[in-house]
């Protein structure tokens, strides 16, 4: 009953000076908020990196690199045929986003490039890259046009200086065509190739052929995948002229969601340094209390109130101002991630963050308001009576 009525008088006390346990609270909040969602983002990152590679519908891509990287042959009818046959699995030829390459020529320098269509890059599910300078790539269609990277284009005229690189005028097996687009390269995503280039182009490059360097199977078994290896080296109509191999999407993304992981887990780590730091500022606010109810304390202990029941009156409202700001940050964190979700992103975060989250905001809340609690206890009551 005595703990209750400290309780039921803390409840009080909190009403009282709503303004200060308010904003003292929407500072945990705050915090709280910060560090949930960035733990969010780990199950966005997680599913987006699953989607991207496909991880959920178990399949895996064959691959073939010619001995020159000039040689434009791959994958064959005959080919995805001896493999269904041979297996059972129906294969699927498939033009990367990044295999094909060709000697390309500006003012006399010649460097090799890749180069794919728009649609090769909508086929791979590869954004398009951002637009430096000129027109939209979705505007190149004409053969004599092509839309080139920037580094490219540094390779090719060994200056920096991109500005003056559209109109430019490139020979590609011994035709020429006019620079109309330059854009953004990148050095982490390879999937983007040095040039991109309308159909039309690219039949007249390859003489319509079609150049297939990966083969897509409906399994991600590893014993399956090594027969179906083992069958190209044998019987592949090109294998003399390259090498069969295969993309392990299953480990890749094993290997990128644990790297990733570490990451965020250290990001998040750096946020919940901001609920340390309003944890400061609840220290803060019950400081101000005490100071402002010295004259309510001295009353109190001079009633015959015990200095045990001071300080955990005081211990009780730090705590509860930290736990119902945290409840704040966990209500605005489940309304932000609601509404990612209903834009597309997929996000969320588990029980066990959420209670952890709760636990620290707690356990830092008893912490930061001992000291203050233990001023009050201490409090001289003739001092405090004047």
């Amino acid at each position: 009953m005595k703990y209750y009525q400290i309780f039921k008088d803390v409840l009080k006390l909190l009403k009282r000076n709503k303004r200060q346990s308010i904003l003292t609270s929407i500072a945990i909040g705050i915090a709280t908020f910060v560090v949930l969602i960035i733990l969010s983002s780990q199950s966005y990152t997680f599913n987006a990196l699953s989607e991207d590679m496909k991880i959920d519908e178990h399949t895996t891509s064959l691959t073939f690199t010619p001995h020159d990287k000039l040689d434009l042959e791959g994958f064959t009818d005959e080919d995805s045929q001896i493999i269904q046959k041979q297996t059972g699995y129906h294969p699927k030829l498939i033009s990367s986003s990044y295999g094909k390459m060709i000697p390309v020529k500006l003012n006399g320098n010649q460097q090799i490039l890749s180069f794919r269509t728009e649609h090769n890059l909508k086929e791979n599910h590869v954004e398009l890259p951002e637009v430096l300078k000129g027109k939209d790539i979705h505007h190149i269609q004409n053969v004599g046009q092509v839309a080139i990277s920037d580094k490219a284009l540094m390779k090719l005229t060994r200056s920096n200086d991109i500005e003056n690189g559209l109109d430019k005028v490139l020979t590609i097996d011994q035709r020429q065509y006019k620079i109309k687009t330059i854009y953004q390269s990148s050095a982490v995503k390879e999937v983007i190739p040095d040039m991109i280039i309308s159909t039309e182009s690219e039949k007249a490059i390859l003489k319509n052929h079609v150049f297939y360097d990966e083969m897509k199977v409906s399994t991600s078994k590893t014993s399956d995948i090594y027969r179906m290896l083992a069958i190209l080296d044998q019987k592949g109509t090109h294998r003399e002229r390259g090498t069969y191999d295969f993309i392990d999407n299953v480990q890749t993304y094993k290997d990128t969601k644990k790297e990733a992981n570490t990451i965020l887990n250290f990001i998040a780590i750096l946020s919940s340094i901001s609920i340390f730091v309003a944890g400061f500022g609840v220290m803060n606010a019950m400081f101000s209390t005490v100071s402002e109810r010295s004259r309510e304390i001295a009353i109190r202990r001079a009633l015959g109130a015990k200095k045990s029941h001071i300080y955990l009156s005081y211990m009780i409202e730090g705590t509860l101002l930290s736990i119902m700001g945290g409840i704040m940050g966990v209500i605005s964190a489940f309304i932000f991630i609601a509404l990612m979700n209903l834009s597309g992103l997929d996000s969320a975060v588990s029980t066990i963050q959420v209670l952890i989250t709760l636990a620290a905001t707690a356990i830092l809340g008893v912490l930061f308001s001992m000291l203050p609690a233990m001023v009050a206890a201490n409090k001289n009551v003739v001092e405090g009576m004047k």
